[in-house]
């Protein structure tokens, strides 16, 4: 048996085996091994209903397609497989989730910016998530390189109004309909050229981070789908064998750390949410 890391095993079967079938087109096309597996499972309703990337192509469109490849090697089909699978999966962030805690102190700035990124994460369909697992996988093992997570600090600065530091004061307003709540509004009196009475001043960061933060979660979902087709694959291979590996879930500090989880999606769920965005 050939013992290879999980990663060279995902390349091996995405860019040599999975996409017999396909002709020229590879991967892309619906007759390849990765088309025909995901059409067999889940996953092609989830992920191609979501991203419209399934073309109707009718048998005999393209003779290319059926160009002599071979069949894809056992050990690559049964990868494709568990990947397809993937979108079946949902992803769950830890309460607390701190993405940038390598970072300097930022009086909680860049705190409220993860809250942010995750809270946008989270407004995705369920179905768009899941897709992105697979993509994920199947991207990376492509192109043979890890998810970027690197995430430059971002300085602290004061927030400013024409190049001048900005005040701001809470102001108690009333609507058209009775409804009183507060407001912040420009705290600076230009009439007396002094802020006024209770006025205060913000900070933020120099540079939204916010695309950092996602690159960091697709990190970590990437190596929780690592994980998961390792420990379920490696029993099925008849021809290779998966190296132990270390991979950290959080190489940018010193420790692994825990970090976001991938959850099965209940089959009954898995229908009712797909419908939900057809």
């Amino acid at each position: 048996m050939k013992t290879v890391t999980v990663e060279e095993l995902l390349t091996w079967a995405f860019v040599h085996e999975l996409p017999k079938g396909g002709g020229v087109d590879g991967l892309d096309n619906v007759n390849s091994a990765w088309r025909m597996l995901q059409a067999s499972s889940w996953g092609k309703i989830s992920s191609f209903a979501e991203l419209m990337t399934l073309i109707d192509q009718q048998l005999g469109d393209g003779s290319n397609y059926f160009i002599e490849q071979g069949e894809p090697h056992d050990d690559a089909v049964a990868v494709g497989g568990v990947v397809a699978a993937l979108a079946n999966f949902d992803i769950s962030v830890p309460a607390g989730w701190d993405a940038l805690s390598d970072w300097p102190e930022t009086d909680g700035l860049a705190q409220d910016a993860v809250e942010r990124a995750v809270e946008r994460f989270m407004l995705r369909t369920w179905a768009r998530r899941a897709a992105g697992i697979v993509s994920l996988v199947v991207g990376t093992a492509i192109l043979g390189r890890d998810p970027d997570w690197q995430a430059e600090p971002s300085k602290v600065r004061m927030v400013e109004r024409g190049g001048k530091p900005a005040w701001f004061v809470m102001k108690r307003v009333t609507d058209g309909l009775g409804q009183s709540y507060d407001l912040e509004v420009d705290g600076f009196n230009r009439r007396t050229g002094r802020p006024q009475r209770g006025a205060y001043r913000k900070f933020e960061l120099s540079v939204d981070p916010v695309g950092d933060i996602l690159g960091r979660l697709d990190y970590q979902i990437w190596v929780a789908a690592l994980r998961h087709i390792q420990k379920v694959v490696a029993p099925q291979l008849s021809a290779h064998r998966i190296a132990a590996s270390d991979r950290s879930m959080t190489p940018w500090l010193e420790a692994d750390r825990p970090g976001v989880a991938l959850f099965e999606v209940a089959r009954h769920e898995a229908v009712k949410k797909t419908a939900a965005v057809c």
